[in-house]
């Protein structure tokens, strides 16, 4: 196999498990999603995975058909932060860097100054406005984010691409048949610790709002709680869950504890909006798209569309893959799991 055909290894990970795409880059037109995996984290108390697992995890990725050792990774969240800058516009000759790393700093959202920076600027505003764009700015802190770097390459997977994961995901729903350019679009990702809502207009991410729950609280209730056994929370997991008979006791349970963060949720949810819309209030709303875990159940699909009148899809409706390499059609129409959606999305750009 040529090398040159296949696109870095995106990989997204938690405290729960590592998630895996390449793609055959061989068409850029028509990319074929060439092997899938999520792999187990076994109670890893470290977000930053150690060389141990690295090295465990590049020979499994090589044993279920992955090629080469380039990677594409995304920003910690854990250590980075998102602001909306006003700034000088581009090609004003102000140093937007300097200034945006100099606001960053002054959050109080970090303990440290030392940061990278990355930025882009929003849409102008619709009605038009006499003030520049804002910008929407990401600071990282250099530290933690270099000791990942260094992590994988200690494992010889090498980041050829670190990104935030808002634009992976954006980059994945954009490929999405029910996604419109020039409309109000909303990602909910739910993550094992924290989720995450990003807004967009059109295919530029504009906010993002962070809900301090995730899955794995429910997974810790539906085991304390419930008496459930792993096997079966795996089983909610797989997007053909969403098949279950929804007077069934385990969906009422799950009603129950997804409650809590669905609520918290469309509350972040609403709040954006309402900003985004009041900054571009000719922009028409377009479509929920629902990513990570449950986000194929039909209780985050009823509560997104209830609470925000806006169509709602899952990003993904393939049944969960079993780890062993597969080709499919095109991750444009959506093969993959919830879960994936991110790692697809570190695949598609560092392939770009």
């Amino acid at each position: 196999m040529n090398p040159k055909h296949f696109s870095p290894i995106g990989i997204d990970f938690d405290y729960n498990e590592f998630r895996a795409v390449q793609m055959n880059i061989s068409s850029h037109e028509n990319p074929l999603t060439t092997a899938v995996a999520t792999i187990a984290r076994q109670g890893s108390r470290n977000l930053v995975p150690s060389t141990e697992e690295l090295n465990t995890l590049a020979q499994t990725l090589a044993q279920r058909g992955f090629v080469g050792n380039r990677v594409s990774i995304a920003v910690p969240k854990e250590c980075s932060s998102f602001h909306i800058l006003e700034l000088p516009p581009q090609g004003s000759g102000a140093p937007i860097t300097q200034l945006a790393l100099l606001e960053a700093q002054r959050s109080g959202a970090h303990k440290t100054k030392d940061l990278q920076i990355g930025y882009w600027t929003q849409p102008p505003k619709n009605p038009p406005s006499k003030h520049p764009s804002p910008y929407y700015t990401i600071a990282c802190e250099t530290e933690p984010l270099d000791h990942l770097i260094d992590q994988f390459e200690s494992a010889q997977l090498m980041p050829v691409k670190v990104e935030p994961i808002e634009t992976a995901l954006v980059r994945t729903a954009t490929s999405h048949s029910e996604f419109i350019e020039g409309s109000i679009h909303c990602i909910v990702d739910i993550g094992w610790d924290h989720s995450w809502a990003v807004i967009t207009l059109g295919s530029t991410p504009v906010y993002t709002r962070k809900i301090d729950l995730g899955a794995s609280r429910i997974r810790r209730q539906l085991i304390d709680d419930h008496a459930m056994p792993v096997h079966a929370i795996n089983v909610l997991l797989n997007p053909r869950s969403s098949t279950l008979n929804r007077e069934s006791k385990v969906d009422r349970i799950l009603s129950t504890l997804l409650t809590p963060l669905l609520s918290q949720t469309m509350d972040q949810l609403d709040t954006a909006l309402t900003y985004v819309s009041q900054q571009h209030r000719f922009a028409p709303f377009g479509v929920v798209f629902r990513s990570g875990y449950y986000a194929h159940l039909n209780q985050v699909a009823h509560a997104t569309a209830q609470r925000t009148g806006m169509p709602t899809i899952a990003l993904s409706t393939h049944p969960e893959s079993d780890g062993t390499s597969y080709e499919t059609v095109t991750p444009f129409e959506y093969t993959l799991s919830p879960r994936l959606n991110i790692a697809a999305g570190l695949a598609m750009g560092a392939a770009a």
